[in-house]
This record gives structure tokens, sequence and C-alpha cells, in this order.
């Protein structure tokens, strides 16, 4: 595993723990760089995998949200052009 995805899913993993509201976790994301956003998008990425064992806990949608929510910052950091 990639250093920067260890890290990445300390940060998730942390984050799922807490509550989870998707408010604040756009609030967090934005603040984040690009690289920052990238490594929690691509741990987003993997723990959201089904095929991924999440030590029997129930967080899948969690992480799927957060995989959504990262995605849609990056689109809104580096929108395309025509």
């Amino acid at each position: 595993m990639p250093m920067g995805l260890s890290i990445g899913i300390e940060r998730i993993s942390k984050i799922a723990e807490t509550q989870f509201t998707v408010e604040d976790f756009r609030k967090r994301i934005q603040l984040m760089t690009d690289e920052k956003l990238v490594q929690m998008g691509g741990a987003a990425r993997y723990m959201a995998d089904p095929r991924n064992p999440a030590d029997g806990r129930s967080v899948e949608s969690v992480f799927t949200i957060q995989l959504q929510e990262c995605r849609e910052e990056w689109k809104r950091r580096h929108p395309k052009t025509d």
C-alpha cells in the first residue's frame, strides 16, 4: 500500500469513527491542498470498495459518501473547460 494511501486511510478512519456529517466533511476537504484531497479520495475509494474487509464495521456508506464528496470537491476546483 502506498504511503499516501495509508496516511489517507488513517485520516478517513478517524473521521468515520466520529459522528459523520457531510457539511463538516465538506468544510474539512475544502481546506485541504490538492495533494491531501487526492490522498483522502484514494483512501475513501479503498475503504468504500466492497472487497475491502472493513473489520465488521457497517461504514461502507460513509466511505462512499466521502469518496463522492472528494470527487465533487476536485471537480469544483478543477472544472473541465470545453
